[in-house]
């Protein structure tokens, strides 16, 4: 179950954002009433990441831990389809499909994230984010809440560039980076 849950412990970000950017610490900002996307790419290699795909990635990573928090929320696995591909997608789905065999269910409070890009590839196809995140998890029968945990975790995230969007591919806790 310990596995399981690492994977679920994702957040809500709230759909309204704020885009700040500071040309001395490049770094990207999404802020919304309460949680917030920090994405800093100085330490990309071994290309820089333009500022285009730096706001996309923060956007679109955003957007997956909204999606992961509503999916999880309301076990609803369909809601991944958008933001999630590969072994993200399927270790959430598994996530949803577990809790979903009980009568109690997760929500996530998210306090904020602060995500470093360590690796854009060459061809701009690819993106290696390592993120620390705050977040209160919630357990929840029915209405309910029968636990309530404030956490930080650290993550690896693989992003993956697709259509008109980035897509989480791997999403994985670490214990230290």
């Amino acid at each position: 179950m310990k596995h399981a849950f690492s994977f679920a412990a994702f957040s809500v970000v709230a759909t309204s954002v704020l885009w700040l950017s500071s040309a001395r610490h490049p770094s990207i900002v999404l802020a919304a009433s309460t949680p917030s996307v920090t994405l800093v790419i100085r330490n990309a290699a071994p290309r820089q990441v333009e500022d285009q795909t730096q706001k996309a990635v923060a956007r679109d990573y955003a957007a997956a831990w909204q999606a992961m928090a509503d999916a999880i929320d309301q076990n609803r696995p369909d809601l991944l389809a958008a933001n999630f591909i590969g072994t993200a997608s399927d270790k959430l789905a598994e996530t949803i499909q577990q809790q979903s065999k009980t009568s109690l269910h997760r929500r996530y409070v998210d306090k904020g994230h602060k995500a470093q890009t360590v690796f854009y590839s060459t061809e701009g196809s690819a993106m290696e984010l390592h993120d620390t995140v705050q977040l209160q998890i919630e357990l929840l029968d029915g209405d309910k809440v029968v636990n309530s945990e404030d956490v930080t975790v650290r993550y690896v995230a693989l992003m993956t560039a697709a259509e008109n969007s980035w897509k989480v591919r791997v999403l994985q806790e670490v214990r230290q980076f």
